[in-house]
């Protein structure tokens, strides 16, 4: 903390800096997915500040560079106060370098959430139909980004993958999946930083650590759900998930299995139309004097639908 009277010393403003970046720009540019969670999980990619030599002046527009971006992550986080920009030949107080520290504290532990987000669909690939079926299904989906570093920064800024279904058939069969999709069975499935969530309000069994850092190259069951308890047997939706060796393409796997021994012991027909709905949801791009703060979202694309 700087103390009320001193000279601000570079490396008290050094430090500011140094954690102000650990989750605006990034500290650890050169990490793999191999690499400590602890580290990958901080970073949205944004452009860094500069910090200062032994001996140089910090000026307004130095601290200002500090001040904007903390400004920015307070309205992208919700946490920490707004800081006032300091103007040219005032002084440059303790309070405001405290303040800037207290906002970095802060910010860092809720850097993983967004409360500045919007919805987005994946455009013309946002969306997969499968006809008439009547035992097992699955449909493939990825999200590939130019590099680790930018799904890092997607994630890591409360980024998410949402996928939710629909069905407009009439048999049992279809009926029964129509009432797991909808908001008051599984709803919207959710993939994010650190796990799979629902918007449904009847839970599904979700795989503890099934976020994007719990992800290797071999596929690995993260959730599941039966289409409801009866009599719908053991009809159930499964997503299994992996990453690639470089880290920058998730493959999700749908798996749709279609019992029916509720009725009458072998699987109806699922008829009319099922489909998949691909939706990104990321932190809204952002600026304030000059600095910005945009997050890149994937490339969110589904194959056609196999099986019978």
């Amino acid at each position: 903390m700087a103390a009320v009277g001193n000279i601000i010393t570079a490396s008290e403003y050094n430090s500011v800096v140094n954690n102000l970046n650990e989750f605006f720009a990034d500290n650890y540019l050169t990490n793999t997915p191999t690499s400590s969670k602890t580290q990958n999980s901080k970073g949205w990619g944004q452009f860094p500040a500069n910090t200062v030599a032994i001996g140089d002046t910090i000026t307004a527009a130095s601290i200002n560079e500090l001040i904007n971006r903390s400004n920015l992550s307070v309205q992208q986080t919700g946490a920490g106060s707004s800081i006032a920009t300091v103007n040219t030949g005032n002084n440059i107080l303790a309070s405001t370098v405290n303040s800037l520290e207290s906002n970095n504290t802060n910010i860092l532990a809720s850097c993983n959430v967004s409360v500045d987000s919007t919805i987005t669909s994946s455009g013309a690939d946002g969306t997969k139909a499968r006809s008439t079926w009547s035992s097992n299904v699955s449909v493939t989906v990825t999200a590939s980004f130019a590099s680790f570093a930018e799904a890092r920064y997607f994630f890591n800024s409360g980024g998410q993958l949402r996928y939710s279904f629909s069905n407009n058939g009439s048999t049992n069969d279809a009926t029964a999946w129509q009432d797991l999709f909808d908001g008051s069975d599984m709803g919207t499935l959710i993939f994010s930083i650190n796990d799979i969530a629902q918007t449904g309000t009847r839970a599904g069994n979700v795989t503890s650590g099934s976020g994007f850092y719990e992800l290797t190259t071999t596929a690995t069951k993260l959730y599941d759900i039966n289409v409801d308890i009866s009599p719908y047997g053991n009809s159930k939706l499964s997503l299994y998930g992996s990453i690639n060796t470089s880290g920058n393409t998730i493959t999700l796997r749908f798996d749709l299995h279609n019992d029916g021994a509720g009725w009458g012991g072998s699987p109806d027909t699922v008829n009319g139309t099922t489909t998949i709905y691909l939706d990104n949801k990321s932190a809204d791009s952002k600026s304030q004097n000059g600095v910005n703060f945009s997050i890149t979202k994937p490339t969110h694309t589904a194959t056609v639908w196999t099986g019978s």
